[in-house]
Formats: C-alpha cells, structure tokens, sequence
C-alpha cells in the first residue's frame, strides 16, 4: 500500500483580489452574439402544439384537444453585457457573464404568432481540479475568498470565525443557465452544459453532420405515451411512409387485434391521435408533425461540416439542484407548463461559394430544437395526459446572408413605436459588483 500522502483533487480557485476580474466569461455562448435569421429558400422553423378543445376543462375525461402545427421564420437576437456579475458565496466568488436574448416568430402569413426574452448566463467552468489553462479560465469565473483581518472586523466574525479561514470549494453543476419569459404566462429556468463537440482533425476527413436523432424515437416525438401511442405498433419502422391505418375513418380503427371492443373506433388510441398524422395546414405535414426534428436532419443534407458543438438544458436533472417553470394561475389550472427541455447546436459548416480571398466561404449556423411538456386531461387510466409542444429552427447569421436571400425584418408593435417616451438623461452605471 502506498503510504504517501494523496494530492488533494479539489484545489483552490485563485484567492479573490479588488477589481477582479474586469471583464466576463462568456465561454461558448460569445458565439451566438449577434442576429440569427432564416433565409429565403432556406429551412423554415415548425412547432407542434396542443391545446384544450373549446368547451372542455382539466376535469374532462377523456381529454379531447385541438391540435395545431405550422411554419414559421423567426430573428433571434443575442446581446453580449459585457460587466461580470459578481455573486458572493463566502468563501467562493462567482462571476457570471450574462447574454440577453430576444426572439420574434411570424408565420407564413407574415402575423406574429411568439415574442420571447430572457437571459443565457455562463456560469464558469465546472471541472475539479481546476485548472489556471483550462479553456474557460481566462478570465477566470470562480474565485477562493478566504478571510481577512478587516473582513472578521467588518463583518463581527468574532467569536465564529478568524482570519485566514477558508471553506470548501465550490464546484458548479452546470455551466449554463436560460431563464426565459413567454407572455402567455411562463417563466422558466433551465440549466446544463456542452454535452458534445466535434471539429475536422488534420489532414482534412469529412465530418459527419450532427446526429439530431433516431427516426420515431420516442422522446423527440409530438405525440406522448400518456396519449396511447405505442411506436412499434403505430409507426413503420425505418420508414417515412405513413401507415396504413391513417387512412382507415376514424370509427373503424382497431389499435390491435389483442385490445377489447372499448379500444376499437372512436375510442381507440389511433383515432385519438389520427389527425396529428393526417395533419397538412400552415405548412405543416407529416412527417414532421410526428417528429418535428426531421427538419433539422433534412437542413444538414449535403451541408460540409467543420465544428459543432451541442448544449443540452433542461428543467429537470436525475440528481441535485433542479431548474424550474412558473406559471400564471390559468396556464397552471388549464394547461400547466410542467418541463422543458431545450438542445442547441451550433456549428461551422463550409460553403461551395468563395470569399474574397478566393478560398470556400465558411460560416457559421444555429440549430434548435425545444419540448416543452403541457398537462392538461385525464387520459384512460386516470393519469394527466402529458402533451409535447416542440419548436425546431435552422438559423444562420444575417451577416453571412445575401442581400437577395434576406427576409424582410420582424417588428414587433410596442409603444414605442408609435408613441414618443419621454428619457432621462443618458447616463452609463458600472454594475460595482467587485467592491467589498
């Protein structure tokens, strides 16, 4: 055995100092600064939603719905705050770096059907032991803060604490977190971390396009086990086809040999979700009224991918501290936003197209996708039935679109702009976060 004394796996962060540090970390989010749009003849977004059918409650049984799917374009706009957010932990220092974000969607039709705004914060690095040359350490995020004679005297630590006391490190679960506002009525607040990167290695060998998911794979699809689904029955493995019995009318359905009468017709599972299959307005169809994700994969055919990278956040985690969704008192009692879970890619991929170097334009795009759980209804076994809402966008750049492939502009109507608002005197506020 060996007897010598083992290094310490949790080593200290850097001992804070006055007017440290003086600009944010923005780790992998400095990459989405900027506006992101859709592009003519481009990908379009899609999103699934189901909504309670006039005239029914949370107490109807069995839960009928109105199902709605349709295209959209969408300018999403991310804002870099470039002032550290200082939150004090004791004897841990953490400095978060925060990127505003703010989105509007419009359909087909050019009518606004989203806005949204909120935060992407980054919230430091979270490996031990920590390390001075780690990627995202300069400038660092956490600090150690260990006691001083003046912070014992400021602070009356006598009798419970002297100086030179320092206590555990702290270590981050997370290294990103999006808390977000939906005007219907939502907040909501999601954390994770890059959970996967690639990048071309040297000599140069053809990259893979991201892998957004398996075909008819549960988790990903519009249509939820709560709502009688059953994959190995109800879809054609490996195929895009639809099957045969959603062209059956809904009084003859039969979900199986092996159900009883009371799971035949209008009462069956396949004529509950029949129409989700049969779905074809707004731009929306099938296959991606099942499994929005397909868009993604179809935008990624023929592309020359160079980098991705794939941020995964979520409401919910197995273990410790959970993120969150809050809502207003009739989404709560009516449709209750219970989880939401968001993936994000972002990645350079390699045009056919020269720059004014002669060389192949690179640039750079953003995928999404987002699920955000509904409960509303009792489904046949007494359970709430669980409705997937799902959003999925390719989005590039406006910098690296055309002039002729741009889409005009969203605007969003606000008071402001039509109303002049009267200001105070312009002035410029330093955060002062960094003071003792």
């Amino acid at each position: 055995m060996n007897k010598e004394p083992q290094v310490s796996s949790v080593k200290p962060y850097l001992e804070w100092e006055e007017g440290q540090p003086v600009s944010p970390q923005f780790g992998i989010l400095s990459e989405l600064t900027g506006t992101w749009v859709n592009w003519k003849d481009g990908p379009k977004g899609l999103h699934t939603t189901c909504m309670p059918s006039p005239g029914t409650s949370s107490e109807t049984i069995f839960g009928v719905f109105h199902f709605k799917s349709q295209e959209y374009t969408e300018e999403l706009k991310f804002t870099q705050v470039n002032e550290p957010v200082r939150n004090r932990g004791g004897s841990n220092e953490q400095f978060n770096a925060a990127l505003k974000y703010e989105t509007a969607i419009i359909d087909n039709k050019g009518t606004l059907q989203h806005f949204e705004n909120g935060m992407y914060l980054w919230l430091g690095d979270n490996q031990m032991p920590w390390q001075a040359d780690g990627p995202y350490q300069n400038p660092p995020t956490m600090f150690k803060h260990t006691s001083t004679d003046d912070s014992v005297r400021d602070d009356d630590g006598e009798p419970v604490i002297g100086s030179g006391e320092l206590g555990p490190q702290f270590v981050p679960p997370h290294s990103i977190s999006r808390s977000g506002v939906i005007p219907h009525g939502t907040t909501i607040h999601i954390t994770g971390n890059i959970t996967e990167t690639q990048h071309i290695k040297e000599p140069f060998t053809e990259m893979k396009p991201p892998h957004i998911a398996d075909l008819w794979e549960q988790q990903y699809l519009a249509i939820s086990p709560t709502m009688g689904i059953n994959p190995e029955r109800d879809l054609t493995p490996g195929s895009l086809e639809k099957p045969d019995w959603t062209y059956v009318p809904r009084e003859d359905l039969v979900d199986s040999d092996m159900q009883p009468p009371a799971h035949r017709g209008v009462n069956s599972a396949r004529a509950y979700f029949q129409r989700i299959f049969n779905y074809n307005d707004f731009g929306a169809k099938f296959p991606y009224t099942v499994q929005p994700n397909l868009k993604l994969s179809e935008a990624n055919e023929g592309l020359k991918f160079r980098k991705y990278a794939k941020i995964e956040l979520d409401s919910q985690h197995e273990t410790g501290v959970q993120g969150g969704t809050v809502n207003n008192v009739m989404i709560h009692r009516y449709c209750r936003v219970a989880r939401m879970r968001h993936r994000m890619w972002l990645e350079e991929i390699e045009l056919d197209e020269k720059d004014h170097n002669g060389k192949n334009k690179v640039i750079q795009q953003l995928q999404y996708e987002q699920i955000v759980d509904f409960e509303f209804m009792f489904g046949a076994s007494g359970e709430t039935t669980l409705w997937p809402h799902i959003q999925v966008n390719t989005l590039r750049r406006l910098e690296d679109i055309p002039e002729d492939k741009r889409l005009p502009p969203i605007k969003v109507d606000e008071q402001s702009d039509k109303t002049p608002v009267l200001k105070a005197s312009s002035q410029f506020n330093k955060m002062n976060h960094s003071k003792d």
